[in-house]
């Protein structure tokens, strides 16, 4: 079984990783966590930071680690000026390759404390605001990848719906537990990807067992999914540990490695082209 695991985890890519320097207490900084993924084997990692663009970090790393490919972005919360074209812009001329919409100042996550703080990216008419227009049409562009970030099932709806006249095909619906069958249903249709991350899993979030997340994936759709960790806080084992114990939790809920393989490798590697 070991050489099983190794296998599947050679090659892997993880597109939610999280590291030092943040503002949050990390387990590791870029630097280790670059150094235990390339030791791992994985083929590669999407860098993330709620509060800064971490392309100028993957790049450098790149240099040190060429055989480990890391990939840049930004999410779209306050700090960077929350729905912002301009830095979307700029981070597209940098090479940046993934956004994530709002998480942490997402008003579908503050309104039940605050709410009428938090980032929305529909107007009082529920249509995407001109801003929201902008970064989309600079994603499409540059040939980026979108990530919905923590935005309510509606406003995700109406994002895609956009992304897809668009010609977007790079899309994919993060925390897809907040979502109904029939929303689910309306977004695989328009193409999306669905993100799973073993964080879930773990005691300090504990949404879901090992068991729930692989029949998850199987009841939507093994071909429009993909696993992540979302690791990297102190809290946790290292980014590339956590993919093990993912491969791990998913063999012994009964997944067949092909379809594993599928998860962290095939579907992956379709959104970092």
């Amino acid at each position: 079984m070991n050489d099983e695991i190794e296998s599947l985890l050679n090659g892997s890519i993880d597109l939610h990783v999280h590291s030092g320097p943040d503002t949050k207490n990390m387990r590791m900084d870029a630097m280790e966590t670059a150094r235990s993924a390339y030791e791992a084997g994985m083929a590669g990692f999407v860098l993330k930071s709620n509060d800064y663009l971490t392309t100028p970090l993957t790049y450098t790393l790149s240099q040190i680690y060429p055989g480990l490919a890391m990939y840049g972005s930004i999410s779209l919360n306050s700090a960077v000026g929350g729905i912002n074209p301009e830095a979307v812009s700029k981070a597209a001329e940098l090479g940046t390759s993934f956004v994530w919409m709002p998480t942490t100042s997402a008003n579908f996550l503050t309104s039940k404390t605050k709410p009428e703080e938090g980032i929305k990216i529909l107007d009082t008419q529920g249509k995407l605001t001109r801003d929201t227009i902008e970064v989309v049409d600079v994603i499409q562009s540059h040939n980026m990848t979108l990530m919905s970030g923590c935005i309510s099932p509606s406003e995700t709806i109406e994002l895609f719906t956009y992304a897809k006249v668009r010609g977007l095909e790079k899309i994919v619906v993060n925390h897809p537990e907040h979502f109904s069958d029939e929303q689910m249903k309306k977004l695989l249709n328009l193409g999306a990807y669905l993100e799973y991350t073993f964080l879930s899993c773990m005691p300090f979030t504990s949404k879901m067992s090992p068991q729930e997340l692989a029949s998850n994936i199987s009841k939507t759709g093994l071909q429009r999914s993909i696993l992540t960790t979302s690791f990297g806080r102190s809290s946790n084992p290292p980014p590339s540990e956590g993919m093990r114990m993912a491969i791990v939790a998913l063999i012994e809920s009964g997944m067949p490695p092909e379809n594993i393989s599928t998860l962290i490798k095939d579907n992956p590697s379709r959104l970092v082209d």
